[in-house]
């Protein structure tokens, strides 16, 4: 689920949709990261999740696996691809920041992390920065922060979103719940 709250002038944000696998393209375009121990989709529902697979040859041996680190690597990454490498010129986002609003565990197998993003239409975000470091700016004694401050609210996009991780091969036999 993506919902979006605020003024907003801009095309909304779509899932992601495309031939190459999320792995490919976040190894791709974050060549910094390596690649990921994931398969399958973006992690918008349960049938498009994203496997995290601790048996994958990418992850180093004798190393206890941080499935968690792989999650938030996964969760920072998509949340660029949508808002920034997917979109436009003239449509992407700046000041782009994310707060996990909750986590529930779905059937032993399925992490859904669920996040508040925030965020600045780029050229809301550059009149701000302007307005801010500029020659009235915050050093100006007659800087009116409380108006400048007003308007950065005013501008700032809200967005919730859900990411879909199966953990199945994380967890221990121990951990899994029975199936009937």
């Amino acid at each position: 689920m993506i919902s979006m709250k605020g003024d907003f002038f801009m095309q909304p944000i779509a899932k992601l949709v495309t031939r190459e696998s999320p792995r490919q393209i976040l190894a791709e375009d974050f060549n910094s990261i390596g690649e990921l121990p994931i398969r399958g989709g973006w992690g918008y529902s349960m049938e498009d999740a994203c496997v995290i697979d601790k048996n994958d040859p990418v992850v180093p041996a004798g190393v206890p696996f941080d499935v968690v680190g792989v999650e938030y690597a996964f969760v920072e990454k998509r949340i660029y691809e949508e808002m920034i490498i997917f979109r436009e010129e003239g449509q992407k986002f700046s000041g782009i920041k994310w707060s996990l609003l909750r986590q529930r565990l779905i059937y032993g197998a399925y992490d859904v992390l669920e996040f508040e993003i925030t965020a600045f239409p780029e050229s809301e975000w550059d009149a701000l920065q302007k307005e801010w470091e500029g020659p009235n700016g915050i050093r100006d004694p007659s800087f009116n922060i409380e108006a400048h401050l007003s308007r950065r609210e005013a501008s700032k996009v809200r967005i919730t979103s859900e990411f879909w991780f199966e953990i199945a091969s994380t967890m221990s036999a121990d951990a899994r719940p029975e199936e009937k």
